[in-house]
């Protein structure tokens, strides 16, 4: 194994096990949970700092390219589309076989500007750079496309579990899938970032649309 795959590998192992203690913690101690968050959105960010400073590469080997943005916007809007249907029948499963009232599943936004800004500086974007551009990149390097493209979808689902909630793990680990695909279709984390970021913005809302009728 390439010794950027073993690092990459081991940077999701840490922040696997941040977001595990965390979610134990949340409830029980807002202090540490707090810490935990701070260390957590640096991590997000830190695949800059290691492909700059550890791997000595440019930093669009992490996706920053847009070659094609007509092309980058068409594979985000897909991938959007895709994952929509994805979070549809989760919330349909949860609300039908878990008791789950289809409100409490699809919360509305609250604060427009505050979401926006956690999209670029805490989650969408950042999980995207993480996940796509660092550890599908590097886990590719070492074992090929698609073996690459699962494996980081199946650790992307893993990471959400620390929810509790299988059912959103699952969504997790499809939808990873599709951002991948946006990702190695594109050669640009633009494109697996729209969808994300529009998902998490807005996919709430057409669900509780689409399943109230």
């Amino acid at each position: 194994m390439k010794r950027n795959t073993t690092i990459a590998l081991a940077y999701w192992l840490t922040l696997a096990v941040i977001i595990f203690v965390a979610g134990k913690v949340e409830a029980s101690n807002g202090r540490l949970f707090y810490v935990l968050g701070v260390v957590y959105l640096l991590l997000l960010w830190s695949p800059l700092l290691i492909v700059k400073f550890v791997e000595r590469r440019p930093i669009t080997s992490l996706g920053f390219r847009l070659k094609s943005p007509l092309k980058v916007i068409l594979w985000g809007l897909g991938a959007f589309i895709l994952t929509t249907t994805l979070l549809t029948v989760e919330i349909w499963f949860r609300v039908s076989f878990q008791g789950e009232s289809l409100e409490s599943a699809t919360p509305p936004v609250s604060n427009w500007v505050f979401e926006i800004l956690l999209q670029f500086l805490l989650v969408g974007l950042p999980e995207e750079i993480a996940n796509r551009g660092y550890l599908l990149y590097r886990l590719r390097e070492s074992w090929g496309t698609l073996p690459a493209l699962f494996v980081s979808s199946f650790l992307f689902g893993i990471g959400h579990l620390a929810l509790g909630d299988l059912p959103r793990a699952i969504q997790a680990w499809l939808s990873g899938l599709v951002y991948g695909l946006a990702i190695l279709r594109t050669d640009s984390v633009y494109a697996p970032t729209i969808a994300h970021m529009l998902l998490n913005l807005f996919g709430t809302a057409i669900v509780r649309a689409i399943l109230s009728h």
